[in-house]
């Protein structure tokens, strides 16, 4: 399945929103247990959890 790359940016900040406004309780959860989705965006390595159907952001790199 080829997920395009307005998907990718929308998850991507959705995540970075919910990880930084989101209760911490739910950063935590979704940092421990979430179901982890890994990808590149503009030149960036990012890995996303997803948890309860909500992605947080939990790292972002630069790719090599």
């Amino acid at each position: 399945m080829k997920v395009d790359d307005q998907a990718l940016g929308a998850v991507t900040l959705i995540g970075d929103y919910n990880w930084r406004k989101g209760p911490f309780w739910l950063s935590v959860c979704a940092f421990l247990f979430g179901r982890r989705q890994r990808y590149v965006h503009l030149n960036m390595r990012c890995t996303v959890a997803w948890w309860r159907n909500q992605p947080y952001l939990i790292w972002m790199r630069e790719a090599k």
